[in-house]
C-alpha cells in the first residue's frame, strides 16, 4: 500500500484531502506543526513535524512515497516556509527515495508581483529542480478565501472595497479530489489550471455573499493602483478556459459551514 504523506495536514485543504486519500486506499499521514485536527478518519496517521526548521520532518517522512505539498504561509515568515521549507522538505525526500512530490499553488502567480506569489514561484522552481520526480498543479482562489476577503472588507456599514478584481472561486474539496487524481496519475510536471465555474468581480460576489447573511452594507469602490491592482483587476489569477470546478459561488453560500 502506497504510503502518502500530507504537508500543511491541519489546514483547510489539507482537512479536506487527508480523508480522501484515505478513502482512496493509500497509507495516509497528515504533518503538521498544529495538532491533529478532530474529525479525520482513524486510519490517518499524524506527524508532528516543521519545515521550517526542518524538526521531525526525517521521521515524518519514513516509509513515505508520495508527498501532497499544501504546507504554505501568505502572511509570517513566507520565505521561511514556503522556499526554504521547500526545499528543505525535497532535500530530505530525496534522501530517503521519496517518488512523487505533488505541489499545490496558485494560477498566475509569476504575472502577479506580490511577496507571497514570488516565493510561491520560488518554490514551484526548488520542487523542479529537487530530484523528485514532481506535479504542480495550480488552482484559482477557494471560496473560503473569498468569504475572508470579504469578511474583512465589510466589517462597517459604509465600507470600501476592490470591486475591480477578479476571481474564479474553486471548491476546495474539488481541488483535494484533483490532488487524489494527481498522485494516482504519478508524476506529470504542470497539470493543467483548475479554476472554478464562473469568474467575477468582487463587487459581484458581494450581493449574494450579503443576503446569504441578511446583510446591508453600502459598499464604496476603493481606488486601486499599481501593479498587483492592474493584475488581480485583468483577471491574471483566473483561467477562464479551464473551468473544472462546479461549486459555484452561490451554491457554496448555502452551506452551512459557509454561514459560520
Amino acid at each position: 500500500m502506497t504510503t502518502v504523506l500530507v504537508t500543511g495536514g491541519a489546514g483547510m485543504l489539507g482537512r479536506q484531502l487527508l480523508p480522501r486519500l484515505a478513502q482512496a486506499g493509500y497509507a495516509t499521514r497528515g504533518m503538521s506543526r498544529r495538532e491533529r485536527p478532530e474529525g479525520l478518519p482513524p486510519g490517518v496517521e499524524w506527524a508532528s513535524a516543521d519545515i521550517e526548521n526542518g524538526a521531525g520532518l526525517a521521521q515524518a517522512l519514513s516509509g513515505v512515497e508520495v508527498i501532497v505539498h499544501a504546507a504554505s504561509s501568505a502572511r509570517e515568515r513566507s520565505w521561511q516556509i514556503d522556499v526554504e521549507g521547500t526545499r528543505r522538505l525535497i532535500e530530505q525526500a530525496a534522501a530517503q527515495g521519496v517518488k512523487h512530490i505533488v505541489y499545490i499553488s496558485i494560477v498566475g502567480i509569476e504575472r502577479i508581483p506580490t511577496p507571497y506569489y514570488k516565493n510561491k514561484v520560488a518554490a514551484e522552481e526548488a520542487i523542479t529542480v529537487g530530484g523528485v520526480p514532481w506535479t504542480i498543479l495550480r488552482a484559482t482562489q477557494f471560496h473560503d478565501l473569498l468569504d475572508r476577503y470579504i469578511t474583512g472588507y465589510l466589517r462597517r456599514p459604509i465600507s470600501l472595497a476592490p470591486v475591480s478584481y477578479r476571481y474564479q472561486p474553486v471548491d476546495a474539496g474539488e481541488v483535494a479530489a484533483a490532488l487524489c487524481d494527481c498522485v494516482a496519475q504519478g508524476p506529470r510536471g504542470r497539470a493543467p489550471d483548475m479554476g472554478g465555474p464562473e469568474v467575477k468581480t468582487i463587487g459581484q460576489l458581494i450581493p449574494p455573499w450579503l443576503a446569504a447573511r441578511g446583510m446591508r452594507r453600502l459598499v464604496i469602490p476603493r481606488p486601486v493602483r499599481g501593479d498587483v491592482a492592474r493584475a488581480f483587476q485583468s483577471g491574471y489569477n483566473t483561467c477562464p478556459a479551464n473551468r473544472q470546478g462546479r461549486v459555484t459561488w452561490e451554491e457554496w453560500l448555502t452551506r452551512p459551514s459557509a454561514q459560520s
